[in-house]
C-alpha cells in the first residue's frame, strides 16, 4: 500500500488549486484511478479537505489525463503528476512540473494508507 500513498502524495503535493468549482455531489469518498495496467479504487479523507478538494478540482479539469508514471521503483513506489510527461521525449528528466500553487500541508498522525 506504500505505492498508493506515494502516488497520491505525489499527485497532491505536485498539484495546486484550479478554477473548477466543487459541488457537494463531487465530494464522494471513492475515486477510480484507471491506468493501462489496471484500475484501483482510492478513498479520499474528509479530514484533509484542502487536498481532497484540490485533487477533485484537478481531476475535473482533466489535469491528470494522459500524464505518465514518470518514476517507478519496482516493489516500492510509483510517482505521477508532472504535466510535462504527457508528450515527453524518451529520456527527458521529469518530476519538476506542476500547476503552480501548492496546497498547505494537512498532516494527521492518526491517518494512514492501507490496502483493503
Amino acid at each position: 500500500m506504500s505505492r498508493l500513498f506515494v502516488i497520491l502524495f505525489s499527485l497532491v503535493v505536485l498539484s495546486c488549486t484550479s478554477q473548477q468549482k466543487i459541488r457537494k455531489a463531487d465530494l464522494r469518498k471513492d475515486i477510480l484511478l484507471e491506468t493501462n495496467h489496471g484500475s484501483m479504487r482510492v478513498r479520499l479523507s474528509d479530514e484533509t479537505p484542502l487536498h481532497r478538494d484540490n485533487f477533485i478540482k484537478l481531476v475535473k479539469s482533466k489535469y491528470y489525463d494522459g500524464v505518465l508514471f514518470h518514476r517507478v521503483i519496482h516493489k516500492f513506489m510509483i510517482q505521477a503528476g508532472d504535466p510535462d510527461s504527457r508528450k515527453a521525449a524518451a529520456g527527458k528528466p521529469l518530476g519538476e512540473g506542476g500547476p503552480g500553487i501548492c496546497v498547505p500541508a494537512e498532516f494527521k498522525h492518526d491517518l494512514f494508507h492501507k490496502k483493503a
